[in-house]
């Protein structure tokens, strides 16, 4: 899983919306790119991608610094080489994908509150092994919540406002998602 964000978050770029000049990487151009990529990406056969699932981006928003600490993590990796090369041919950067992959992931988070307070209600009343990965999947959500909406410029919040349903749409399609 942490390969997969690592693909997902690590190319994108770009300063326009709706023909006006903003400060934000989610353009029709760059989610296109993007879309573009996933399918190839996850076609590259990883170590563990469901490691992914416990991912942990550190509380910054230098995302060019989020694709070298993940970067260095999977170093040395045979799949590494093959990624670089799908990200350049579909013109996106490790930093970008990160940030598209974070930044959109942001509406499924906020899509998911209303589910996740109702899993923190239950809590007490669920068998303990469903009980714990509940309770990992809510931190989880927390922490990518936490590093995410203070990334968020306004420019950001409009595009993604704007893609909500499209981020949704292919949240559903990437591979070793699990909230």
């Amino acid at each position: 899983m942490l390969k997969r964000l690592y693909v997902t978050v690590s190319l994108l770029g770009g300063i326009s919306f709706s023909g006006v000049h903003a400060t934000t990487v989610i353009t029709e151009q760059n989610i296109a790119r993007y879309e573009a990529a996933l399918p190839e990406l996850a076609k590259i056969e990883q170590d563990n991608p469901a490691a992914l699932k416990s991912l942990r981006l550190a509380k910054h928003c230098d995302w060019a610094k989020h694709a070298s600490e993940l970067r260095a993590k999977e170093q040395g990796k045979d799949y590494l080489p093959q990624v670089d090369q799908v990200l350049a041919k579909h013109q996106l950067t490790p930093a970008l994908f990160i940030e598209l992959t974070a930044k959109g992931a942001w509406p499924v988070l906020q899509s998911m509150q209303g589910v996740f307070n109702i899993t923190r209600q239950s809590l007490p009343f669920l068998p303990e092994a469903q009980r714990k990965q509940a309770e990992r999947t809510l931190a989880q959500s927390d922490h990518m919540s936490s590093v995410i909406q203070p990334c968020l410029t306004a420019a950001d919040k409009a595009a993604l406002q704007q893609y909500q349903q499209r981020f949704i749409n292919l949240a559903g399609r990437l591979p070793g998602l699990s909230l």
